[in-house]
């Protein structure tokens, strides 16, 4: 009696150990070896092992969380099993969900039966009991054995250890729950750590190609200023290239009417030598000197018209020439202007059947950058002659200046050849051209609408069509401020 009094008191200390257990450990092993220890001070305890269900998984399915035993060795932790009823007595305990007792006759008895029955070292004495959660569903199970024929499970002991599952069944469901949310916790951990890690990975590969971009971006900058630099150049050598041209042509327009002027004078200088060796023979006659006095008359009216002709020109040329290599802003009129610079073109137009007519009022004066004017107005009438015209080709080319306000509108059209679509386009783009090879930079056009649209303070917009010729329209102020 009083040994078991004796053990009843050990039965309640370790019932109070387990509940004080569960809820002080996290670790389910490390609980369920704090139960065997328990259990090995009420009863033989040599082989003990504790199978829980896959909280993921079918029920059938669990591993061996606690497993130590004399013979067997330890499954791994981390495996799955799968419980067949009738294979094994752990398997029908999990199954019926219900406590099992068997000896090892029983046990021999059926694998008899079923060879595959238990596939472990059969046991002298087998007692396992479920593990149920609150909803009475099983977890798993939790099995005590022996191998020794004088260890063996009574009534009392059965008693004492379903007991002590129902106990365990408690603590397991805390701990499950405890566990549950810690490898939620690790994986959410993990996850998280995984995103930063990504994260970093992603803003370590945006800062490389952020660096690479802003390598490529300064290597294009660089590219685009020595573009813009070289396109600068070629604009400036086009200027001096238009203002040689215009040099060339002026000084072969001069040769004429110097030409003629040195030819009359020269006719001049032997005329009177022969007047005066008349002269002195005496034989200069009333007749003779008013034939000599005939011929200065003559030939100073041509020397004067030439040299007149030639003053023109060469004023003409003067002011263009100074304006086109100018920047700076100063008064003119523009029908006196438009009228030099076209005095200045005359050696282009030459020899060519084109004609050229103005309609400008008379009274508009600007302020404004004479040298852009001049620029755009021989632009368009070279482009007018080696794109709009065919060699021998006759035409018309049409200039229109009109006041409006503070502003002028200024038409320039020809009836040339014109150009479609795709071609009118590219008008403006630096370097395109029709006439790459025979004449033509692609720079005209371009220069054009930049000294519109920049020296002038302007706009500039262009009309064509195969057939129907080109034609400007511009619009800029007449006082251009800095």
């Amino acid at each position: 009696m009083e040994d078991r009094l004796a053990r009843l008191e050990a039965v309640q200390a370790i019932l109070l150990e387990i509940g004080r257990k569960s809820s002080s450990c996290t670790d389910i092993s490390e609980f369920l070896q704090s139960v065997h220890a328990a259990l090995g001070r009420i009863m033989y305890a040599a082989n003990f092992f504790v199978a829980l269900s896959d909280e993921e998984g079918p029920p059938n399915q669990v591993r061996f969380v606690y497993f130590v035993d004399e013979v067997d060795a330890a499954p791994p932790a981390d495996e799955l099993f799968e419980m067949v009823a009738g294979e094994s007595p752990t398997a029908a305990v999990i199954s019926s969900g219900r406590p099992m007792v068997m000896t090892a006759a029983e046990h021999v008895s059926r694998r008899l039966d079923n060879a595959a029955f238990g596939i472990g070292t059969i046991a002298e004495h087998w007692m396992g009991c479920p593990l149920l959660d609150q909803d009475h569903q099983v977890l798993g199970a939790m099995v005590i054995q022996s191998y020794d024929r004088r260890h063996t499970f009574n009534s009392e002991d059965q008693a004492l250890f379903e007991l002590l599952a129902d106990y365990v069944s408690a603590a397991l469901r805390g701990l499950q729950s405890v566990d549950r949310l810690e490898r939620a916790v690790q994986e959410r951990t993990a996850l998280l750590a995984h995103e930063v890690a990504e994260r970093r990975r992603a803003e370590d590969d945006i800062r490389h190609a952020n660096d690479a971009l802003a390598e490529r971006n300064a290597a294009l900058e660089h590219a685009l200023t020595s573009l813009k630099d070289a396109q600068g150049e070629l604009v400036r050598q086009e200027k001096l290239a238009s203002l040689g041209r215009l040099v060339a042509g002026v000084a072969h327009e001069i040769n004429t009417p110097l030409g003629i002027c040195v030819t009359a004078t020269s006719h001049l200088v032997e005329e009177l030598r022969l007047t005066r060796a008349d002269l002195a023979a005496g034989i200069l006659d009333e007749d003779g000197l008013n034939q000599f006095f005939d011929i200065v008359d003559q030939s100073l009216r041509i020397m004067t018209t030439n040299t007149q002709r030639a003053a023109a020109l060469v004023r003409s040329f003067k002011q263009v020439a100074v304006d086109q290599s100018s920047d700076d802003i100063r008064s003119f009129n523009l029908r006196k202007y438009l009228d030099e610079v076209l005095l200045s073109l005359q050696p282009k137009l030459k020899g060519k059947p084109v004609t050229i007519a103005i309609d400008c009022d008379d009274d508009i004066n600007l302020a404004s950058f004479p040298g852009a004017v001049s620029q755009v107005l021989t632009n368009m009438v070279v482009n007018s002659l080696v794109h709009g015209f065919e060699e021998g080709q006759p035409g018309r080319i049409t200039i229109t200046g009109k006041a409006d306000g503070d502003f002028v509108n200024f038409d320039y059209s020809d009836d040339g050849v014109g150009m479609d679509t795709s071609t009118l386009g590219q008008l403006f783009d630096p370097f395109y051209t029709t006439k790459r090879g025979t004449g033509g930079s692609g720079l005209g056009a371009h220069i054009l609408f930049n000294l519109v649209t920049g020296a002038l303070g302007g706009t500039v917009k262009v009309a064509s069509a195969p057939g129907m010729g080109l034609h400007y329209k511009l619009r800029f102020p007449k006082i251009k401020r800095k």
